[in-house]
């Protein structure tokens, strides 16, 4: 029976408990949001004591399935006042599962900074007094010191302590660098709980229950050479994710200049292209294929290093590249590397801080494309500068007190950097995704038999890939090889086979829609029990009435189309 860990921070009273039945095939961010919508009041304060904060790995974790190590955190969101699922890479997924814990589901605050430490014995609070007030970066190698290599970290840098909306989750990968659970302020409700870190240890215990070993192994060898063949995770595993970059401009829906243009004339200087390049001639140990956590055979994640050959940063994402380089109009790749690492030690997102930047700097408050303005900007945060506080607080807290007309969110989070006018079923899972404007919860690029700039059939294409993402998010599996599959009906099929052999069901072909829109109906109810309604189903206005560049697109999915996803019509 799957099994979750409760912890009342207030008492510190931990106890290891069974899923409810209804849960026991759930993980990732179908756990974590079936556990928030259960126990924790839609109107209550994000970050008061009453908010419940989820840790949970996915039904794929610490299985022979690759790529199936992701962690979702959940909680009622500050950013967005809604429910929230972050996820990130890294080690805890896989060391939760080894101890037969499919959740910790975290409740209360404690007295004081604390650590909660979670091994074969249960788990306990330890004093954190001498963690508080550190960078993510320390925080971790203070802790790997304390509990050696085999550990498990996830945390709040700075920002998460100081409550800022705009907080991410820091988590460690096996060689102990940062990856991040970004999205919605998760890291703030971690802070609020006065829980600096939880440390998990699983020791020699492989606890990770599985019905039918052999069809496991049999689905697993599939999806592995599938991926392994897929052209696409070829390209990532040569480039990265910064690959996306060159891919967008060409499509003409890179975020550019706060969501008014969708090429970026330099977006080679920001590019994998470049990273690649800089790695091959100039900087040898740069670092361009790296797996962030146990299982993945992609390893799309990058060591970026400076000329003298000195660590910057690692996990150089699209996105981060996106939204402070083009989205801001910075072209300098290093003080971009820069701005990286100083979310990441801070603990606040990249998407959502870039999307901020871009706000201050159209408002004025900065010159457009100024590295060093920018970077100074985020730099702040850490020493109370007035205006960095408005940027870790996100876009809407930034554009409001700059004045700003044009901003670029959906239930107060701050959107990804593919643009919504040309990939108009993006917009629409932007509109309406219960996530708020999310990178992961529906994108649908460009295929076969797809066109994205046409007005009609978005809303069907937007939930059924909102639907996949949330099933896939709930298996725990990344978000690039499960594009992969996705593309592929053999593979499709070798996924719910190897989901089904751990959870010993005989699963349908339909079981991927039909999770993931189980997931998504729990996290809409609790939002409507929060008190959102279809008014904040939409994109910004300026997307609909403003042509972007060059394409000369607006967004102009019908209104009753957007509204359709709900409905579960999917019309268009």
């Amino acid at each position: 029976m799957a099994r979750q860990l409760k912890v009342n921070l207030t008492s510190g009273d931990c106890s290891i408990q069974d899923l409810k039945a209804e849960w026991a095939d759930l993980g990732g961010r179908g756990l974590t949001s079936s556990i928030v919508a259960d126990s924790v009041d839609p109107r209550t304060d994000a970050l008061g004591p009453g908010n419940v904060l989820v840790f949970a790995a996915g039904v794929l974790a610490g299985t022979s399935v690759p790529n199936g190590g992701r962690l979702s955190v959940g909680a009622k969101s500050p950013l967005t006042g809604g429910i929230k699922e972050a996820n990130s890479g890294g080690v805890c997924a896989r060391k939760l599962a080894n101890l037969d814990l499919r959740a910790v589901a975290i409740e209360g605050c404690a007295l004081e900074p604390s650590v909660l430490v979670v091994d074969e014995q249960g788990a306990r609070l330890e004093p954190a007094g001498d963690l508080w007030g550190l960078g993510t970066y320390a925080t971790m190698e203070r802790l790997r010191t304390r509990f050696g290599d085999g550990v498990g970290i996830a945390c709040c840098g700075p920002a998460g302590e100081m409550g800022y909306a705009n907080s991410a989750v820091i988590t460690n990968t096996p060689d102990f660098l940062p990856r991040s659970a970004s999205r919605g302020g998760l890291g703030a409700v971690m802070g609020s709980k006065k829980l600096k870190a939880v440390v998990i240890l699983d020791g020699d215990a492989r606890m990770v229950e599985v019905a039918d070993a052999q069809a496991l192994r049999s689905a697993s060898l599939v999806l592995t050479a599938g991926i392994r063949n897929d052209q696409i995770m070829g390209y990532l595993k040569d480039s990265g994710t910064a690959m996306l970059i060159t891919l967008a401009d060409s499509l003409e829906c890179l975020a550019t200049k706060n969501f008014s243009m969708g090429q970026f004339p330099e977006n080679y200087e920001i590019s994998g292209e470049k990273i690649a390049w800089l790695a091959e001639s100039t900087r040898p140990s740069m670092v361009t294929k790296h797996h962030c956590m146990p299982g993945c055979i992609v390893h799309c994640s990058s060591i970026y290093t400076s000329e003298t050959g000195d660590y910057v940063t690692s996990g150089f994402e699209f996105e981060s590249l996106a939204l402070l380089g083009s989205n801001c109009m910075i072209s300098d790749l290093d003080r971009l590397a820069e701005m990286d690492y100083l979310c990441d030690d801070i603990g606040i997102d990249t998407i959502e801080t870039g999307g901020a930047i871009a706000v201050a700097m159209e408002a004025g408050l900065i010159p457009w494309g100024d590295a060093d303005a920018a970077y100074h900007l985020i730099k702040g945060i850490q020493t109370g500068n007035e205006h960095s506080k408005l940027i870790a607080q996100g876009c809407l807290a930034t554009g409001k007190a700059l004045g700003a007309v044009r901003i670029p969110v959906v239930k107060g989070q701050g959107i990804s950097a593919w643009e919504p006018r040309v990939l108009k079923a993006t917009g629409v899972t932007y509109s309406t995704s219960p996530q708020g404007a999310d990178h992961t919860c529906g994108n649908a690029l460009p295929g076969m038999a797809y066109d994205p700039s046409d007005p009609k059939g978005q809303a069907k294409k937007s939930a059924d890939m909102q639907a996949y993402f949330a099933a896939i998010d709930t298996l725990g599996l990344c978000m690039f090889p499960a594009l992969a599959i996705d593309a592929k009906i053999t593979l499709k099929k070798k996924l719910i086979e190897a989901t089904g052999a751990i959870l010993g069901k005989k699963l349908g072909p339909d079981y991927l829609q039909e999770l993931g829109r189980r997931v998504l109906a729990v996290e809409l109810d609790f939002n409507s029990r929060a008190g959102f309604t279809a008014e904040d189903d939409r994109l910004p206005d300026f997307f609909l009435n403003e042509p972007v560049s060059p394409s000369g697109n607006v967004f102009d999915v019908s209104r009753e189309d957007v509204l359709s996803v709900h409905s579960g019509l999917g019309k268009g």
